[in-house]
C-alpha cells in the first residue's frame, strides 16, 4: 500500500469511529431527530462555511494557482457529463418519483463532508483549498440541476437566490476573493477560523451516524437493487473515472488524477434524503441509498484509492 493509500484508510477509520459515536449518541437517545436537525443548520450555516474560508487562508504561487484552475474545469466536465449519463442510464425506470431518486443520488457526491477530510489527509498543506475548489460546480448543478431532478412540478422554477445565497456558496466567493487578492487575516483569526472549521469533519460523520440509526442495517443487504446501485456508485464510477485518468496519464497531472478519482469515489450526498422529502419524492429510498453508500465506501474508497495510486503513481 503506497503513501496515499496508507493516510486515506487512517482517515477512513477516524470517520467510522465519529459515525459510530453518532450512531451510539442516537440509538441511546442521548440525541433525537430535534437534535440531529439543530447539529445540521450548525453544520451548514457556522462549520462549514467557516472551514471553507479558513481552508483558502493558505499562501498562494503559480503552481497552487494553476491546479485551482485545472480542478474547477475537470470538475465541471464531471458534473456535466455525470448529469448527462444519470438522465439516459435511469430513464428506463418506470417510477417517477424512484427515477428522480436514484438520479440525483448517482449524480451527487458526498464530495464535502467525506471528501474534505481525505483530501486534507492526502494532501496536508492545499487538501482542502484543492476540495473546496471541487465544490463550487457541485453547489452550482445542486441547486439547479438537482432541484430540477427532483422537483416535478410544472410550475418549477429556477431559484436563483438559493443558488448564490446559500451558506456553501457565500463562503466560497468571499474565500476565493480573498485568495486571489491575497487578503489574510491575522493570525490568531485564523487559528480561531481553523479551530471552528475544524469541528465540520467530526460533526458531519456523528450526524451521518445518527440517520444510520433510523434505519434497519441487516435490511439494506437483502435489497438488490440498492446493492446493485451501491456497486454502480462506489465501483463503476470511480473506475471509470481512474480509466480515463489512466488514459490521460501523460497530459494529466498525477494529483489533479487522484482528486477526481477519490472525489468520484465519495457515496451519496446526504442532502439526496433532505430533497426527497421537501420535493415528495421516495425519501425512504433516498435514506436507504444514503445509508448504504456511506457503510460500504468505508471499504470501498481505500481499495479504490490503493488502485488509483498503483495506476497512476
Amino acid at each position: 500500500m503506497g503513501e496515499y493509500g496508507t493516510k486515506v484508510c487512517l482517515q477512513i477509520i477516524e470517520l467510522f469511529i465519529a459515525m459510530i459515536a453518532g450512531y451510539i449518541a442516537k440509538k441511546t437517545h442521548i440525541i433525537d431527530a430535534h437534535s440531529t436537525k439543530s447539529l445540521s443548520s450548525l453544520l451548514a450555516y457556522i462549520t462549514s462555511p467557516v472551514l471553507i474560508i479558513s481552508s483558502l487562508q493558505v499562501d498562494r504561487d503559480e503552481k497552487v494557482l494553476s491546479m485551482v484552475i485545472n480542478i474547477l474545469i475537470v470538475s465541471l466536465i464531471v458534473h456535466s457529463v455525470m448529469a448527462v449519463f444519470c438522465y439516459f442510464f435511469f430513464k428506463p425506470v418506470k417510477d417517477r418519483r424512484n427515477r428522480s431518486v436514484f438520479t440525483f443520488a448517482l449524480m451527487y457526491m458526498n464530495c464535502g463532508f467525506m471528501g474534505y477530510p481525505i483530501m486534507q489527509a492526502m494532501f496536508p498543506d492545499y487538501g482542502l483549498l484543492y476540495g473546496v475548489i471541487y465544490t463550487i460546480p457541485f453547489n452550482i448543478f445542486l441547486w439547479t440541476h438537482g432541484v430540477a431532478v427532483m422537483d416535478a412540478s410544472e410550475n418549477r422554477k429556477i431559484n436563483f437566490r438559493k443558488i448564490f445565497l446559500n451558506p456553501g456558496i457565500i463562503s466560497t466567493v468571499f474565500a476565493v476573493v480573498m485568495f486571489f487578492s491575497g487578503l489574510r487575516f491575522p493570525q490568531v483569526i485564523t487559528d480561531g477560523l481553523n479551530m471552528v472549521g475544524s469541528m465540520t469533519f467530526p460533526l458531519s460523520m456523528i450526524i451521518i451516524g445518527s440517520l444510520l440509526a433510523d434505519i434497519k442495517l441487516l435490511s439494506l443487504f437483502k435489497e438488490y437493487k440498492l446493492l446493485l446501485f451501491a456497486i454502480l456508485k462506489l465501483a463503476v464510477i470511480p473506475l471509470m473515472m481512474l480509466g480515463v485518468c489512466v488514459l490521460a496519464k501523460n497530459i494529466m497531472d498525477f494529483q489533479l488524477a487522484l482528486i477526481c478519482v477519490t472525489m468520484c469515489a465519495t457515496p451519496t450526498a446526504t442532502n439526496t434524503a433532505v430533497f426527497a422529502e421537501v420535493y415528495d419524492n421516495n425519501s425512504t429510498l433516498a435514506a436507504k441509498i444514503v445509508g448504504v453508500t456511506t457503510l460500504f465506501s468505508l471499504i470501498s474508497m481505500p481499495l479504490i484509492l490503493v488502485l488509483a495510486e498503483n495506476l497512476l503513481g
